[in-house]
C-alpha cells in the first residue's frame, strides 16, 4: 500500500503539469455540481458554435477581421473551399482552427493532406510554432512527432493532427476532418479512392445513448490552394463547391487576393511588386491576383495534355564555373539501356525584338514499344546574340548533356549559326576547344540541302550531328500534329510545375546550396511552365489546308518551336521501336474543326 508521503509527492509533481487531464482537480467529491455542469455546457456550446472566439479567448491569438469571417465559414460547413492569393495566411489560419477543433471536439482525428509529406507537414510546422508562442495550446498537446517519416501532433484529450501524402499507401487511415493542402497539386484519382473513404464520424461516448445515438456528427472537408489553371479538377471542384453553396447545400467558399496581405501588414506594397516582377504574367495572375487562367475555347493543345505529364522531378543542368569539373557533369542524369539524346534549338539574332528568343532544350529520348518516350529536362532562353557565341553555347550544352545529335533551324538566323558551328569552337573560360559540326545524312533531308550546308561547313572532320529543319506551311502543320499526337498518346514527360519542385529541391539538396543558388536551381521548371503556356496560348487557322498555330498579339511561341521540332525529328525513330500501336491519328479532329469554319 503507497505511504502518505509517496501520495503527498505524486499529487505535488501531478499539480505542476500542464496537462490539464492530470492535474488533479480541487473538489470534494468526483461529481461536478449541476450547476457548473451547465456552465460548462454553455461555454463549450457557444465555442463551438463560435470558433473563432474559443481560438482568440482561449489560445489568446489575435484574428485580423477576414480571418475570423474565414474561421467561421469553416467551421459551419461540411465542405469549405479556400482560394487565396500568397501572403494570405492559409496554412498558419488552417492549422490555428485545426487546433481549436481537436480541442474542442475530443477524439478528433485530423488528417492533413498534400501532394507531397513535405507541403502538408508545412501546417505542423506551424503549430509547433503556436505552441511555443502560446501556452494554453501548448497544455492541451501530449506530444509532437516530426521526422522525416511521422508528422503528428497528439492531445491530451484523444485527438490527432496526422500529416499523409496522397498516395496508394497511405490506404486504412481515418478522419472526422480532412484538410487538403495546396489541392490543385493532388492526384484526383488518389484523393478519390484513398483518401475520401477515410471519413467517418467521430466516436463520442454520447453515441451509446439511445436517445442521442441519432445525432452523428459529419466529417468536413477544407480545400486551401492559391488559383491555377482552369482546365485542371481543382476548379471543377471549386465550381462545385460554388454552386453547392447556392443551392443550399452545407458548403462553403471563399477567395482573396494580395491586397489583404498588404492592408494587414503580413506583406509590403514594395515586396509584392519585386516578386511579382519574377513571375511570369500568367503566374503573377494566379498566384498574387487569384485569378484562375485558362486556353481558349479553340486553343490546340489542352492543358489536360501536360497535366499529368508534368512528373520529373529531376532536372539536368549544364555545367557552371563554379563547379566545373572536366572529366563529369555534376548535374548529369545517368543514362539508360538504349537512351538517345537530343539539343533542338530555335534561333533568333535580333535582341531588339520583342517577340523573338533563342531557345534550347535538352530531351531524353527512352526506348518503349510505343516509341521512344520523350523526357524534356532542361530548357534555357535567351535574346539574340551573335552566331559565334550562340554557337559556343550550343557546343558546350551537346557537350554537357551528351547529346546525340542537334536539331537546328536553319531558316534565317539559323543559317548563320550553321556556319559557325562548322567550324572548331574556343572555349576560353573552360579551356576546351569543340569539333567543328555539320550536317547530318538522313532520308528525309533534300539532297540539295546536305550539299549546300555541307559545302559550307569549314572544319576538317566534322561531327555529322545536325538535323536542319526550314520551316513551311506543310511541314509546321505536319509538325504540330505530330506534337499533339504524342501529347494525347502519353509520350511526353515535363520537369514538375516550380511549388512542386521547390519542396523536392529543398529535400533534395543542402538548404543553403539551395537558397544561394536558387535561380539556378528553379530555371528548368520555370521554363517548363512558360513552355506550356505557350502551348495552350496557340489558337489554330487553316491557312491552304494546312494547319497554322497562332499566338496571341504580344506572346511567343518560340519554346513550342524547339520542343515540337524534336518531336518531329524523334518520330524518325519512332517506328523502329512500336509494336502493336494503335496507328490512328489526328486527323478526325482536324477535320472536324475544318468542317466546323
Amino acid at each position: 500500500m503507497p505511504s502518505y508521503k509517496n501520495f503527498k509527492s505524486s499529487f505535488s509533481r501531478s499539480t505542476e503539469q500542464d496537462n490539464v487531464f492530470k492535474n488533479p482537480k480541487i473538489m470534494t467529491s468526483g461529481v461536478i455540481s449541476k450547476e457548473r455542469e451547465e456552465r460548462l455546457i454553455e461555454w463549450i456550446t457557444f465555442y463551438r458554435r463560435n470558433i473563432h472566439r474559443f481560438i482568440e479567448h482561449y489560445f489568446g491569438i489575435t484574428l485580423f477581421p477576414y480571418q475570423i469571417a474565414w474561421v467561421y465559414l469553416m467551421s459551419i460547413s461540411d465542405s469549405f473551399v479556400a482560394i487565396c492569393s500568397r501572403a494570405t495566411g492559409k496554412s498558419w489560419l488552417v492549422a490555428v482552427f485545426a487546433c481549436a477543433k481537436a480541442v474542442l471536439y475530443p477524439n478528433s482525428e485530423i488528417i492533413v493532406v498534400s501532394s507531397t509529406k513535405a507541403q502538408a507537414g508545412i501546417i505542423v510546422d506551424k503549430i509547433i510554432n503556436l505552441r511555443n508562442d502560446h501556452p494554453n495550446l501548448a497544455r492541451e498537446i501530449s506530444n509532437v512527432v516530426a521526422n522525416m517519416n511521422v508528422r503528428e501532433v497528439i492531445f491530451h484529450n484523444g485527438s490527432s493532427i496526422k500529416v499523409l501524402a496522397t498516395r496508394d499507401s497511405s490506404r486504412g487511415n481515418r478522419s472526422t476532418f480532412t484538410i487538403y493542402e495546396e489541392f490543385r497539386l493532388i492526384d484526383k484519382e488518389i484523393l478519390d479512392a484513398v483518401i475520401r473513404p477515410f471519413a467517418y464520424v467521430r466516436q463520442t461516448p454520447y453515441l451509446k445513448i439511445p436517445e442521442y445515438s441519432h445525432l452523428k456528427e459529419e466529417s468536413k472537408e477544407v480545400f486551401i490552394s492559391s488559383a491555377y489553371h482552369k482546365g485542371l479538377w481543382w476548379f471543377d471542384e471549386t465550381k462545385k463547391t460554388i454552386k453547392n453553396m447556392l443551392n443550399g447545400d452545407n458548403s462553403r467558399f471563399i477567395a482573396l487576393d494580395y491586397l489583404l496581405a498588404i492592408k494587414h501588414g503580413i506583406k509590403t506594397q514594395r515586396q509584392i511588386k519585386n516578386e511579382i516582377s519574377k513571375m511570369d504574367e500568367v503566374t503573377a495572375l494566379e498566384e498574387y491576383l487569384n485569378i484562375p487562367w485558362g486556353e481558349s475555347a479553340d486553343a490546340y493543345f489542352k492543358l489536360k495534355m501536360f497535366d499529368k505529364a508534368r512528373k520529373i522531378q529531376k532536372a539536368f543542368y549544364p555545367q557552371i564555373m563554379r563547379t566545373y569539373n572536366p572529366k563529369k557533369n555534376p548535374y548529369d542524369i545517368p543514362r539508360t539501356d538504349g537512351e538517345l539524346r537530343i539539343l533542338s534549338c530555335d534561333i533568333a539574332q535580333r535582341p531588339g525584338k520583342a517577340n523573338d528568343l533563342s531557345i534550347s532544350v535538352c530531351v531524353r529520348l527512352l526506348p518503349t514499344h510505343k516509341g521512344y518516350f520523350r523526357e524534356l529536362v532542361f530548357m534555357e532562353s535567351h535574346v539574340g546574340r551573335n552566331s559565334i557565341l550562340q554557337a559556343l553555347r550550343i557546343k558546350q550544352l551537346y557537350h554537357d548533356f551528351g547529346a546525340d545529335y542537334i536539331i537546328l533551324d536553319v531558316a534565317n538566323a539559323g543559317i548563320t549559326l550553321m556556319d559557325s558551328l562548322g567550324i572548331i569552337s574556343k572555349d576560353d573560360e573552360r579551356d576546351i576547344e569543340y569539333p567543328a559540326m555539320t550536317v547530318m545524312d538522313h532520308p528525309s533531308i533534300d539532297q540539295n540541302t546536305i550539299d549546300e550546308l555541307t559545302t559550307r561547313t569549314l572544319g576538317l572532320n566534322s561531327l555529322p550531328v545536325i538535323y536542319p529543319i526550314s520551316g513551311t506551311g506543310k511541314l509546321n502543320s505536319q509538325i504540330a500534329v505530330e506534337m499533339r499526337d504524342r501529347l494525347q498518346k502519353k509520350m511526353w514527360g515535363f520537369l514538375y510545375d516550380v511549388p512542386k519542385a521547390e519542396d523536392y529541391l529543398i529535400n533534395s539538396k543542402d538548404s543553403k546550396e539551395f537558397i544561394d543558388n536558387q535561380s539556378f536551381y528553379i530555371s528548368p521548371y520555370y521554363q517548363t511552365s512558360l513552355f506550356v503556356n505557350e502551348c495552350i496560348n496557340l489558337s489554330m487557322m487553316m491557312v491552304a489546308g494546312n494547319i497554322k498555330l497562332v499566338e496571341p498579339s504580344g506572346s511567343r511561341k518560340d519554346r513550342y518551336t524547339a520542343v515540337s521540332y524534336a518531336n518531329y525529328f524523334v518520330s524518325f525513330f519512332d517506328q523502329d521501336l512500336i509494336r502493336d500501336e494503335d496507328t490512328s491519328d489526328d486527323y478526325d479532329y482536324i477535320a472536324s474543326l475544318v468542317q466546323s469554319t
